[in-house]
């Protein structure tokens, strides 16, 4: 760099620092006094990307509907929408179906969150503490809803460590990182709503959840705090990498998931690796997003967004990895057909069929208990609701059946 140059960039620092110190935070005022140049202006963007930390309410937080992992399962997302007024309701259908499959009446998720005697706790206390309830494995349904309840008693016992990021829009806030979390301190202020006394004596009202309010959606930030945690499955892989190749691409050539048959139909847009390839110098920049350590995984991930639908859902909801997922594949490939026997559809009909009764009747008991004349529109509507699945199950049976 030429003495004219070095003068010229001095004095372009000179004129940022002291044009409006009181627009500077201290790390991009740090920045420009020990010559950082350029690298201030880039210090100053990602601060300014970030607001301090706020206490939001949690029921005024909606899901993003392309946000790479799923929390919950793929049937109960069929029957309901991940909204702040349907948590509740898929909680309590959640545990009614894992009761069902248990074969027990009760399911203690308090004990659970408090951490005091659980039938877990006493097999983990016996010398066969290994063995599963009823001499049965958990499901992958129970053990997807352990998770969120381990996290929801982990965030109890240990405060959040790591606050989610929103986006604020008209109706309220999109979450862009912490799904989970935000679903954690739902299941938090459905037991113990505010005021709820820890057992460090802290006082903790979970209806609100620290968060960092951002201007917009960033899909690589989103995989950066992904890969951090490490803990997507291969299905939430091969949306975290669709996501990006679509950034990379431009959102204006892919349709919007609300306009696709389903959320596999919106990633599989870039399934075709010939049609969308990685553009030329962002390849290092995918692999590092990834947190991959070798470029062909990229294709292996890609391959995923081909699956057969069910096959798709199969590995999402089991936390399948791709290797699996690939043999899965390769084993249906080298068949003409795969038939489900007509008794096991039926079945299954008939057990969601049950688990749909068992939930209409709980929910009609407790609204009639204490019905008056500004509840009854809400249960008629209720009723209406329930009517609809049942008859939708019915239809199922019947189809098994032909």
């Amino acid at each position: 760099m030429s003495s004219r140059e070095r003068r010229r960039k001095i004095q372009d620092e000179e004129n940022l620092l002291f044009a409006n110190p009181n627009t500077l935070d201290p790390k991009t005022a740090d920045a420009i006094g020990f010559g950082l140049g350029e690298l201030a202006l880039d210090i100053a963007a990602a601060d300014s990307e970030f607001q301090p930390i706020e206490a939001v309410s949690i029921h005024e937080i909606h899901p993003n509907s392309i946000q790479p992992r799923y929390s919950i399962p793929h049937d109960l997302a069929e029957i309901f929408v991940l909204h702040p007024k349907n948590i509740v309701d898929i909680f309590e259908r959640w545990i009614v179906e894992v009761q069902l499959e248990r074969g027990q009446k009760d399911y203690d998720v308090l004990n659970y969150l408090l951490g005091t005697e659980t039938d877990r706790g006493e097999r983990a206390e016996s010398e066969d503490g290994d063995a599963s309830h009823g001499g049965l494995p958990a499901s992958t349904k129970e053990l997807a809803l352990m998770k969120l309840i381990d996290l929801a008693a982990s965030i109890r016992r240990d405060g959040l460590s790591n606050p989610i990021s929103l986006v604020q829009r008209d109706n309220g806030y999109e979450i862009e990182t912490g799904e989970r979390r935000w679903l954690a301190y739902h299941i938090l202020y459905w037991k113990f709503g505010d005021g709820d006394k820890r057992g460090d004596g802290s006082i903790v009202n979970w209806s609100r959840i620290p968060a960092r309010i951002v201007k917009q959606v960033d899909v690589w930030r989103q995989a950066s705090e992904n890969n951090a945690r490490d803990n997507l499955n291969a299905i939430s892989r091969a949306r975290q990498l669709a996501l990006l190749l679509m950034d990379l691409h431009g959102w204006q050539h892919f349709s919007q998931i609300q306009a696709c048959a389903n959320e596999q139909a919106f990633y599989s847009q870039v399934a075709d690796g010939k049609a969308w390839r990685i553009p030329r110098g962002q390849g290092e920049r995918l692999v590092n997003a990834m947190g991959l350590s070798d470029a062909g995984q990229l294709r292996q991930y890609r391959a995923l967004l081909r699956l057969p639908g069910d096959l798709w859902r199969k590995g999402d909801d089991e936390d399948l990895s791709e290797g699996e997922l690939r043999r899965m594949k390769a084993s249906l490939d080298s068949v003409t057909r795969v038939t489900v026997p007509r008794e096991k559809r039926k079945k299954d009909a008939l057990a969601r069929l049950a688990t749909d009764a068992t939930l209409w009747r709980n929910k009609l008991r407790k609204e009639i208990n204490s019905v008056d004349s500004g509840t009854r529109p809400r249960i008629r509507k209720l009723i209406e609701a329930e009517i609809r699945q049942l008859l939708r199950l019915m239809a199922d049976i019947d189809e098994s059946e032909s």
